[in-house]
């Protein structure tokens, strides 16, 4: 199952594709080369003749409509193996597809997991290693100071999610309130909803008590709104976790993209729309059709 700490990173990079330009550029210290587009690009790495291969987030940098850098961002909760042949596989497909440098950047929370990750990988060819770039506690900064514009919002919300555990987190979290004064009410109430599912329950007690404070970028309305959401959400839970019981009582293969849209959907008639076709759909693509 997926869960927020895994895709909080990819909601931001995806909701601004500039975000992976900063995580690479201003803190991994990439050159990146000159351009006048970031655009979002597909995470498959997939060649026809091959099994799928889907990384997290993908996007690509273009000057004058000529790809100059691509960026790859996963995210990493747990020690998986398989990772040391998916990450390599996934930097030298895409690069092959666009035709230009390719950087991967893997964000773990976890400092045990971080340095496992990055952990150079023999290849096997001579003087062929591939050496992920690893983003965690160890070298992700504690954003402690608005920059007054807006700018850091997303480095700060991620940077809650890296450093919940740190003593300073009421300082991080404070920070990115703050910060968040500078942008619209959408951004603000997606990037609240963000912090309030990835957190653990010490620093989501805090920012929950920095919410109810009349200080918090429009407060009162986004009370509200995360009440009503939440009562809906809880609904839509329901429907997507009757809906994978019915799929894995009657046997049915399912995927993880299939599974991830199921218990990310929170469309309630289209959940109901599922779990109508649910009882006799041949397959788990037909109940989603």
């Amino acid at each position: 199952m997926t869960t927020n700490i895994h895709d909080t990173p990819l909601k931001l990079a995806r909701f601004k594709p500039g975000f992976a330009v900063e995580l690479a550029r201003d803190l991994l210290g990439i050159p990146i080369p000159e351009h006048d587009q970031i655009l979002p690009y597909s995470e498959s790495a997939t060649d026809r003749e091959v099994r799928d291969l889907n990384a997290d987030n993908v996007v690509v940098c273009s000057k004058d409509d000529k790809t100059q850098i691509g960026i790859i961002l996963e995210v990493q909760r747990g020690k998986d193996n398989r990772k040391r042949f998916s990450w390599p596989a996934y930097q030298v497909n895409i690069r092959h597809r666009i035709t230009a440098p390719v950087a991967l950047i893997v964000i773990c929370p976890q400092p045990a997991v971080a340095a496992w990750a990055a952990e150079a990988i023999e290849l096997g060819h001579p003087g062929f290693t591939f050496q992920p770039l690893v983003l965690g506690q160890h070298n992700y900064p504690k954003l402690t100071e608005p920059s007054g514009s807006g700018y850091l919002a997303e480095q700060m919300v991620l940077g809650t999610l890296i450093h919940e555990t740190s003593d300073e987190i009421e300082q991080l979290l404070t920070a990115a309130s703050a910060e968040l004064e500078q942008r619209s009410y959408e951004e603000v109430k997606r990037y609240t909803e963000y912090m309030l599912g990835q957190l653990s329950e010490h620093a989501r007690t805090i920012l929950e008590a920095l919410v109810q404070q009349e200080t918090y970028p429009y407060q009162s309305k986004l009370v509200a709104d995360l009440k009503a959401e939440g009562r809906a959400e809880g609904k839509a839970e329901g429907e997507s976790n009757a809906l994978l019981i019915i799929i894995e009582s009657r046997g049915l293969a399912i995927t993880e993209n299939e599974r991830r849209k199921i218990e990310t959907c929170q469309d309630l008639n289209r959940l109901n729309s599922w779990l109508k076709r649910a009882a006799t759909a041949p397959s788990v693509a037909d109940i989603l059709g």
